[in-house]
């Protein structure tokens, strides 16, 4: 008869080592990604900035009142495609005049802000119209919104910073 001290443990073939390192690296691995996902400070602490105001309060609109302040803001589509067009046409001849005028493509950059701040200001006075319109409730609610989104962490990737920040 065989006694228990003469058998020789088993070795592991050298295929199943290999697996089990993998299979141990992965769990390693895994586990590393979960702890990493809790332990991640938040990215309010970590220097988040809030989204742009006129942005939220534009976005935080029911999707009709947003169709409303844009078309009264700023035309049809085609109005505002139509003028875009124009703009670029005449900022590229303004850079490729020879000899360059500097002056020329000033005053485009001048009147293009002209409009962004003509643009703003519609905009701003037709949304408070809008929210004077609002029952208290509804501008509770929006007010709510707004605050949510103003709170909430950007979505997707953080945007690179560069070196002038």
């Amino acid at each position: 008869m065989t006694d228990d001290n003469d058998l020789k443990p088993t070795r592991l073939r050298p295929w199943l080592r290999i697996v089990f390192g993998v299979s141990v690296a992965l769990n390693l691995a895994v586990a590393g990604l979960v702890a990493g996902a809790f332990l991640r400070p938040d990215k309010r602490e970590a220097g988040h900035r809030p989204p742009p105001i006129g942005a939220v309060l534009y976005r935080e609109l029911s999707k009709e009142d947003r169709r409303v302040l844009r078309k009264a803001a700023t035309g049809s589509h085609e109005e505002r495609a139509a003028r875009r067009g124009q703009d670029a046409d005449a900022l590229a001849d303004a850079l490729r005049s020879v000899p360059f005028d500097a002056a020329r493509v000033d005053a485009l950059l001048d009147q293009h802000g002209e409009q962004i701040e003509d643009f703003q200001r519609s905009v701003g006075k037709l949304w408070l119209d809008r929210v004077v319109k609002m029952s208290d409730d509804e501008r509770a609610e929006y007010a709510d919104r707004l605050h949510r989104a103003m709170m909430a962490p950007p979505k997707g990737k953080p945007p690179k910073r560069s070196d002038r920040d």
